[in-house]
């Protein structure tokens, strides 16, 4: 089963594909994962027999619920990203049509969203079983992570002591005062007698 890029982006833009959502409560998922997604993979099963794009949705119910997601796709991006798709194929490319795990929880990952192809349309409806439990595996591994992230004991910050008031010194800056120099005293010119000339005696 294949689809062109472009057809395929313009059926998610329009809201041309069929969406369920079932719901189901944290323990009941914990307990017996298959049978909460049966209705899942049962929606999956009609819509590709009828030709349709789905995103068939199991929402875990809670404080912070956790949503589990089957959906038609031509790479591994979520509907909501559907735009993306020509960043990494032609438009006019037809390709094989696929389904994608999407698993939503601010506990999963950093991002909060992790997906993984399940296997392409043909593939899956070859041999259905085997990949049912896959991803039944994959989503009760992923529960489990999260259930234990959201319930560790988060850090407790230290309160910090209270800071002594710290007494700031103003330090005055010393203004340096130039000293005048002491100027000397201009010489003083100082003019010599003129010598006395020796007067001859007379003689007697």
């Amino acid at each position: 089963m294949e689809i062109n890029v472009k057809a395929f982006q313009e059926a998610i833009a329009a809201g041309n594909y069929e969406q369920t959502n079932h719901s189901a409560t944290e323990a009941a998922a914990l307990a017996d994962i298959e049978k909460v997604l049966a209705p899942v993979f049962d929606d999956v099963d009609r819509a590709l027999d009828a030709g349709k794009l789905i995103s068939a949705q199991l929402t875990i119910e809670g404080a912070e619920p956790t949503t589990v997601r089957v959906e038609t796709g031509v790479i591994n991006l979520p509907f909501e990203d559907s735009k993306k798709v020509t960043n990494f194929l032609d438009a006019d490319k037809a390709t094989p049509l696929q389904l994608n795990l999407i698993v939503a929880s601010p506990y999963v990952n950093v991002s909060g969203l992790r997906i993984d192809e399940i296997a392409t349309a043909d593939a899956y409806a070859a041999s259905k079983r085997p990949n049912i439990a896959a991803a039944v595996g994959e989503v009760h591994e992923k529960l489990v992570l999260i259930k234990a992230a959201r319930e560790a004991p988060k850090p407790i910050a230290k309160e910090a002591p209270a800071s002594r008031a710290k007494t700031t010194r103003k330090t005055t800056a010393r203004k340096t005062t130039k000293k005048p120099v002491a100027r000397k005293p201009a010489a003083k010119a100082t003019r010599k007698a003129p010598a006395k000339k020796a007067s001859a005696k007379k003689e007697e």
